[in-house]
């Protein structure tokens, strides 16, 4: 009985430095890729009109630099290096017209996990027109007051497509569809991260839509990133950009 007991202990014992093992191989293959974009051109001041047209430079108190598009650029990208939480998002991805306004004015969608709603909440009747550059135009009727549209994508595009409305031109938003989760767009202090990346040597693009392709530092040509990403934090720090840079970008 006494061997028994010894027997089990070891079993329990080399278990757990088993699963440790695991945890930390698990824990090793992945890494997040993070950094703060600021404007250091003059205060950017908004235009007051009864319909306001977005405008494309959005810059928050701080300085920070909003809508700014961070993506891995891969293509055909296996299912297998995905992080699993990712599986955990949501089956649609919403945007409202709202207050004239498209609402998120930036978003991104994972194909074919998710499928696009155009969802009206105004009191008004739109027309949303998308521009896809490799998926077929959608044909979409005007969405009545409370109605929604939704949208499938057969593929994923190279880069944001523009959104609007026909029968409100001020009304513009733009949408990346990807064959992977791994984007972040950037919020109003200019912060973006991207979570769960596997560990390896990756090429990020960044975007805006009034530069394009962004090329806010000498080595990033066109707006690409390579880097190496290491388990845990990878952070970029603060990223300066200038009314210059904005204005030299290539789309």
């Amino acid at each position: 009985m006494l061997r028994a007991l010894r027997d089990s202990v070891w079993c329990l014992l080399i278990l757990g430095v088993v699963a440790q093992q695991s945890q930390s191989v698990q824990a090793a293959e992945w890494g997040s890729l993070s950094g703060k974009f600021v404007y250091t051109g003059p205060p950017v001041k908004q235009q007051k009109t009864a319909f306001p047209e977005p405008p494309s430079l959005v810059v928050g108190p701080q300085g920070g630099i909003k809508n700014i598009f961070v993506y891995l650029k891969a293509r055909n990208f296996k299912p297998e290096r995905i992080h699993p939480d990712f599986r955990k998002l949501p089956n649609l991805v919403v945007i409202e017209h709202r207050n004239h306004r498209f609402e998120p004015h930036a978003t991104a969608l994972w194909q074919p996990h998710q499928k696009l709603v155009i969802s009206n909440q105004s009191p008004r009747v739109h027309v949303t027109q998308l521009f896809p550059l490799k998926n077929q135009r959608p044909d979409i009727a005007a969405i009545g007051p409370g109605r929604k549209e939704t949208i499938p994508f057969e593929y994923p595009e190279l880069l944001p497509i523009q959104i609007n409305c026909d029968i409100h031109p001020f009304e513009t938003g733009y949408l990346l569809v990807l064959d992977h989760p791994y984007v972040s767009i950037s919020d109003e202090t200019g912060t973006f991260q991207i979570k769960n990346l596997p560990v390896g040597e990756w090429e990020f693009r960044v975007w805006h839509e009034q530069a394009g392709h962004l090329a806010a530092r000498e080595e990033w040509q066109k707006g690409r990133i390579k880097i190496q990403i290491k388990p845990g934090e990878n952070d970029l720090g603060v990223i300066k950009v200038s009314p210059e840079m904005l204005e030299s970008s290539k789309r």
